[in-house]
């Protein structure tokens, strides 16, 4: 588990018990997640009692910015809101008060591999629980927007980027746990989120494919974006381990596949 001071320790804790219950529940169900674009939303839906919070490229690059999410936001304004929303979390004053775990857009990983240490470096810092890695080309668009317009790398390429973002957790953790004391033996263990918009460019079973690489590199959560049906949710799960951690959204039910 994560070091019980790091901003992924309670998404570990959230997704642990949930799963614990689920072996006792027939009816099966997921861990709601609220999309926020700055300190104030995510302020409301903490109050709310919002289990998980996801800042998205989207909404910031719309709130921050005024404009398209089109690969024009960077690293360093994600990390400032990143950190500013994390700070207002920790600011709770309710009764009783937990701060949902943030997890954190992190685009294609503003660059290339060798610019993914810094990504993931500075949104850990910032006190993300996880960060979403995903295989676009960069730089990237909105999913939904781009269609079946969208660029995309390819699978080996994908698989890299993913391994590059693992590769940066685990280096980021070591020189974490160097630096603090012996009995603080595990690293902040920022969750890393592979996400794959390959849906529309190259089809369902590519999706699948790329899935399947992602969760045998050991990617903490598989993220398939834009899925086309519930159904097209349930064949991938049925494809992957039932102890995978995956994360949906943007399911286009009712349109053809």
């Amino acid at each position: 588990p994560p070091c019980p001071t790091s901003g992924a320790f309670p998404l570990f804790s959230l997704v642990s018990e949930h799963r614990s219950k689920q072996l006792t529940q027939t009816t099966k169900s997921a861990i709601p997640i609220a999309g926020v674009h700055d300190a104030l939303s995510a302020k409301i839906f903490a109050q709310h009692k919002a289990p998980v919070l996801f800042l998205s490229g989207f909404g910031v690059s719309a709130a921050l910015l005024g404009i398209p999410d089109a690969g024009m936001t960077n690293l360093v304004e994600m990390e400032m809101v990143a950190r500013r929303v994390c700070s207002t979390l920790r600011e709770g004053d309710l009764p009783e008060y937990e701060p949902p775990p943030l997890i954190v857009d992190g685009d294609t990983g503003y660059g290339g591999s060798a610019n993914m240490l810094r990504t993931i470096s500075a949104l850990t810092n910032a006190g993300a629980a996880a960060i979403t890695i995903e295989d676009q080309v960069f730089p990237k668009k909105c999913t939904i927007a781009a269609g079946d317009k969208i660029r995309i790398i390819d699978r080996e390429a994908a698989t890299q980027r993913v391994n590059a973002a693992i590769g940066a957790r685990n280096l980021y953790d070591a020189k974490w746990s160097r630096s603090k004391s012996e009995s603080l033996t595990n690293g902040p263990g920022v969750w890393i989120v592979a996400r794959t918009d390959c849906r529309l460019a190259f089809g369902f079973q590519e999706t699948i494919e790329r899935c399947l690489r992602f969760e045998n590199m050991g990617a903490d959560v598989v993220y398939a974006e834009n899925l086309q049906s519930f159904d097209e949710y349930q064949k991938l799960r049925s494809k992957l381990d039932p102890k995978t951690i995956t994360m949906v959204a943007q399911v286009q039910e009712g349109k053809d596949s």
